[in-house]
Order: C-alpha cells, then structure tokens, then sequence
C-alpha cells in the first residue's frame, strides 16, 4: 500500500512554552522555532541539524520534572484500565529511566538521535555538576511521586469515577482570533456540576505565574467541552511542595 505523507509545515501559532521564550530572547525564539526546523533530517543542513540538537536539549531540572510528568501520565492511564496503582512498580520505574537516560546524555547519544535520546545542558556544555547533585535531581522525581500516589492520588483522583475523566496529558489545539494555540491539559474531569482541570507541578518555587496557562486551559475546555466559563475550575497541584492553588475561571 503507498503512503502519502503530508509536507510538514512551521505554522504560525501560540503557546504558552512559545510566549515565554520570545519574551526572554527573540533571537533565541527564531533559533528554536524556526532555525532549528528541519534538523531531523541527518543529511540536511549541518548548521540546521545543530540547532536542532541544541533545541531539543533540556537541564536536570526541565528533566526531572519531565520524567515525573510521564510517569504520572502512564499510572493514571493504567489506572483507568485496571484500576490498579502500585506506587513501587513507578518509582522502580522512575530510577530505571533516569539511569538509562542519564548514561545515554552522559556518552552523547543525543547527537545521533536527539528527538529519541534525552540529552543535558550539563554533559553537553560539560558543567562540573557533583555526583550529589544527580542523586538529589533523582530522589526528587521519587518524591514528587510518592507525594502524588500518597496525596493528590488519594484525595483528587480516586474518588472521581473513571467514567467523569475527560482528558489525561493531551495535546489539543483550538484558535483565538484566528491564531492556532497549542495546549496540553495534564488532567481533566467532571465533578459535581464542573469541569477541573488538574496542572500538576514539580517545581521548588511558588512565584511562577501561571495564570496566563490555567486561562488557555479553560478557554479551550469550555469550548470543546462546551462548559459554562463559571463552571471551570482550573488547580496547580505541586507534587513537589504538596500544596494545591484553585482558580476559577
């Protein structure tokens, strides 16, 4: 059977990820978005090629919070199957992956292979980071965890029936005034007359407005969804802090 695959286009539109980075450097936004476009291919340009390598790098910390994103991700999609969570099948998981990917940034397999292959700032810029500072990135992924099995789990999940899930880490697109906005909403689900949306959070600081995120949540919810604004309800879940921030739209 022939395949036809569509040309892959870069296409005007916003993210939240998007906004941030023109605003701290619009040089550093057109090497990203636009210079690096097209590095995937291995025998394109190799300036391309570069930026694209460089583009998909990220620190320990983008890393970490990553790795507990996705493992959240995969419990609560086994979860709705078999209604089954098992934290220490998880965290076994979260070390086995953070070594694997540790040792493959660490021998710069990234540079074959960059979209496939995690690589780090601190291997590729060669920063003297202390075998201490890679335990902590590591046991705080496991807490992050462990803090969202033992608490967000129990108290936020659970007790919402499976059938009033609505979205788990999905990546959605709606316009606003004609430009494409990208979100990826990490939890959703009807309660008691309103549709929540759960943002879960990984990081030591609580200054970061998010506002701006949560309300692009909420717009695109109410419209695919076709909620009531006064109906959405929009919550920062820090895994790392244990501490919950509510909003309502």
């Amino acid at each position: 059977n022939l395949r036809v695959v569509g040309v892959l286009k870069n296409n005007l539109s916003w993210s939240k990820s998007r906004d941030e980075t023109f605003r701290e450097c619009p040089r550093r936004y057109y090497y990203h978005y636009y210079a690096s476009w097209g590095g995937w291919n291995r025998q394109g340009d190799p300036k391309t090629r570069q930026f694209y390598i460089l583009k998909n790098l990220k620190s320990r910390h983008m890393w970490l919070g990553e790795v507990v994103h996705h493992t959240i991700e995969d419990a609560l999609k086994h979860y709705q199957r078999t209604q089954n969570l098992k934290s220490e099948f998880w965290l076994q998981k979260i070390t086995d992956q953070m070594r694997r990917e540790f040792r493959g940034s660490r021998d710069r397999k990234y540079l074959e292979d960059p979209k496939r292959n995690v690589g780090l700032y601190e291997h590729e810029y060669e920063s003297k980071i202390s075998d201490e500072q890679w335990v902590e990135a590591h046991d705080t992924a496991r807490r992050c965890f462990t803090n969202f099995a033992n608490i967000f789990f129990v108290e936020r999940v659970k007790p919402v029936p499976i059938g009033q899930w609505k979205l788990i880490e999905t990546m959605q697109q709606f316009y606003v005034e004609g430009v494409l906005v990208y979100v990826k909403i990490d939890f959703a689900y009807e309660e008691g007359g309103y549709f929540v949306i759960v943002d879960w959070k990984t990081g030591k600081s609580e200054d970061v407005d998010n506002q701006i995120q949560l309300d692009c949540y909420g717009l695109f919810s109410r419209e695919a969804f076709k909620v009531a604004t006064e109906k959405i309800k929009t919550i920062e879940c820090n895994v790392n802090l244990c501490k919950n921030n509510e909003y309502q739209m």
